[in-house]
């Protein structure tokens, strides 16, 4: 079952791996897929995102990114093995169990972007980038929770 385990949790996270290279090609400066004039920076000064965050942006790391390759990871060490002694089990489940809200979270990302839903003012993405963001949502959810569902307690009865 482990094995069997692996390779879905694998196969679901590698979905999140277009929209990991794409984000991090925006952040680098890329522009395929981004209106005319459209900078992601400020995108997050306009909605008041961290300092932090529009630092590491500026700097060519989106933090999207980062957080779907940690979940990512976070579902392959949870697949591969039990959690280490030395962690507490709930230190990594909370997150992993919290990341499988992506998978509606992704779904309805899916069915606005085909049904045309967009913000006014018209988009800021070209519309071939909405699979790749709701299969990277899928994805990464249901790896966490295919991984997260091997660590449940048993039932007793």
């Amino acid at each position: 079952m482990t094995r069997r385990r692996l390779h879905a949790v694998t196969l679901a996270g590698a979905l999140a791996l277009p929209y990991i290279a794409l984000k991090s090609y925006w952040a680098a400066g890329g522009r395929a897929g981004l209106a005319d004039g459209y900078r992601m920076v400020d995108d997050f000064r306009r909605n008041g995102a961290p300092a932090a965050l529009i630092r590491l942006e500026q700097h060519g790391v989106d933090f999207t990114a980062v957080l779907a390759l940690a979940g990512v990871a976070l579902a392959l060490v949870l697949a591969r093995r039990p959690p280490a002694r030395t962690l507490p089990r709930r230190l990594l489940l909370v997150p992993a169990w919290a990341g499988t809200l992506l998978v509606p979270y992704g779904l309805l990302t899916a069915l606005l972007g085909a049904n045309g839903g967009h913000a006014a003012g018209g988009d800021p993405i070209t519309g071939w980038i909405v699979p790749a963001g709701a299969a990277a949502f899928v994805g990464i959810g249901t790896a966490l929770g295919v991984a997260a569902w091997s660590h449940r307690p048993p039932i007793r009865t």
